[in-house]
């Protein structure tokens, strides 16, 4: 007669993924769950806690396994993180959809960070009255990275990439997503409008006379507004600031 262990799947989390772990799961090293119906292997670790856009390789009794991967009894699972830095230009086997770039969708969680991720220069999409549905669907018509701190929105299946946001402030978050993308540089930092993310452009100066004040006229000769909302730019003290702000990761 079969041994009780024989129903069971043994599934090893490394890394920082066993902080993600619901609370009953953290701990146990490793989680061993009886196989009592057919699953994915991507449903079992979301049921755990864990959304798939955290995870960076399977392994099925040390070979390298697809999400779709079903689980069987008796088989063990190594979960392991996404591997920093992030390189979402290459395909690999969990993601073989590569993006083109650096592009990104803010929910309102980490809604301060699409500020300060348009600072940096980085094409960042945010609108506070979205809800998850909208982000699905704007995500649904062009790929991009989900960055918030909803565990279980990065769950949904329409999210191919995604951050699950540790860090609170939104200095230490923009810290966080340059970390784990691997910005080592800002090469277009201030080229994008801080409202609503479209990229500046130059503006002569006796075009919109009218609307400085008298000291900027006088100590200020390059500026650039944003043909969206029509928000005018110009270098400052402010400008060092940021940049000695955005250069500090």
């Amino acid at each position: 007669m079969a041994g009780s262990g024989d129903m069971n799947a043994f599934f090893h989390f490394h890394g920082d993924l066993t902080n993600l772990l619901r609370r009953r799961w953290r701990g146990a090293t490793p989680i061993i769950q009886p196989v009592t119906r057919s699953a994915s292997i991507k449903d079992v670790i979301e049921s755990f806690g864990v959304p798939h856009t955290e995870v960076g390789e399977i392994l099925c009794d040390g070979m390298p396994v697809q999400f779709s991967r079903l689980v069987a009894a008796g088989r063990r699972f190594d979960i392991l993180p996404i591997p920093v830095p992030r390189e979402v230009t290459q395909p690999t086997l969990l993601h073989p959809h590569p993006l083109q770039g650096l592009g990104f969708v803010v929910d309102i969680n980490a809604g301060r960070l699409a500020r300060y991720l348009r600072m940096a220069g980085f094409d960042t999409l945010y609108d506070s009255t979205w809800d998850d549905a909208k982000i699905l669907q704007v995500l649904q018509l062009e790929p991009r990275i989900l960055l918030t701190r909803s565990l279980d929105l990065l769950k949904r299946k329409e999210v191919v990439y995604g951050r699950y946001i540790r860090a609170e402030s939104p200095v230490a978050q923009m810290r966080e997503v340059f970390d784990v993308f691997g910005v080592t540089e800002l090469l277009r930092a201030f080229s994008r409008c801080l409202q609503c993310n479209t990229v500046l452009e130059p503006v002569p100066k006796q075009d919109i006379l009218p609307r400085l004040e008298p000291l900027t006229i006088r100590h200020v000769d390059a500026f650039s507004i944003c043909s969206r909302c029509d928000k005018i730019y110009w270098e400052g003290s402010h400008v060092a600031r940021m940049q000695r702000m955005l250069e500090g990761h």
